[in-house]
């Protein structure tokens, strides 16, 4: 992959923009090796790791100083059936939301995840960003990405690079110089009828 290891090599951020696919590569080299990224989305910026590795799922908890249920990255609605149980009145629903701002929870399906991203839970936390970055490194991978926010235990998320790149110094951070300012995705448990708001975010709902 060209230029991935100048890239991989520099603990400082990585500006990205749409024809820089070297540097999607690196992040999907990161992630292939077990490594924890910081990457954009279209709220706030996230910590990822391969969803299929579980050791990389353990290290993540640990930078976090927590352990409980995670939520992947998928490219499209389509993906969806590999992960998750729904009707076709929830998949219009996915299809209006989606990609957009928004974590849909839904009765996971039995798959090749790690056990440690639903952690018990009997429900899968999924998003589909409405940004470039994520969604092209999941294609790139083939597989899906852990998305939670960049935080320690007990603090409010992070979403300035700066501070990102001084309490995480060891994260490889892919940085989008056009990120603006958030309060998270709107996260919506569609296993329930109706649906359940559990968090405001930044996406209105209903539609």
């Amino acid at each position: 992959m060209e230029n991935t290891d100048r890239i991989m090599n520099q603990k400082s951020t990585a500006r990205i923009n749409a024809s820089s696919k070297h540097v999607i590569e690196a992040a999907g080299n990161a992630i292939l090796y077990g490594g924890i990224i910081v990457y954009p989305t279209d709220t706030l910026y996230g910590f990822g790791v391969d969803a299929t590795n579980t050791d990389a799922i353990h290290k993540l908890n640990r930078l976090k100083g927590r352990i409980q249920p995670l939520s992947i990255v998928l490219e499209s609605v389509e993906h969806l059936h590999d992960f998750a149980e729904f009707n076709d009145e929830i998949e219009t629903q996915m299809n209006e939301l989606f990609p957009g701002c928004y974590t849909a929870l839904l009765p996971a399906k039995e798959s090749d995840l790690s056990p440690f991203v639903q952690n018990g839970s009997p429900k899968i936390g999924v998003r589909i960003p409405d940004h470039f970055f994520p969604v092209k490194l999941v294609k790139l991978l083939g597989k899906p990405i852990i998305t939670t926010s960049i935080n320690r235990h007990g603090n409010d998320p992070l979403n300035d690079v700066t501070q990102v790149e001084i309490d995480f110094p060891n994260v490889d951070i892919f940085e989008d110089s056009n990120h603006s300012p958030s309060k998270g995705s709107t996260i919506i448990d569609f296993s329930s009828s109706p649906p359940i708001i559990v968090r405001d975010g930044d996406g209105p709902y209903p539609l």
